[in-house]
């Protein structure tokens, strides 16, 4: 694999681990889109170049499925 794409692995991977502390912080995840907003709008979190927001919306929601599923009732 090349440097390059490392990189951008590993800066992804940094960027959803305090993605997920903030996704603890919330009860829903609208919460922590409007905590995201302020933590990226105050320059304390951000965006790696590479992702587009639709990809970062679909990996939010994948990862907030993954934090609270130990939590969730079914809907049966």
């Amino acid at each position: 694999m090349g440097r390059f794409k490392q990189q951008c692995i590993q800066e992804q991977y940094d960027f959803f681990d305090d993605c997920v502390d903030l996704m603890k912080e919330s009860e829903t995840i609208h919460e922590f889109y409007a905590k995201f907003a302020a933590a990226e709008k105050d320059g304390d979190l951000v965006r790696p170049e590479h992702m587009s927001m639709t990809e970062f919306e679909e990996m939010a929601a994948e990862a907030w499925h993954e934090v609270w599923a130990d939590y969730l009732t079914p809907l049966s």
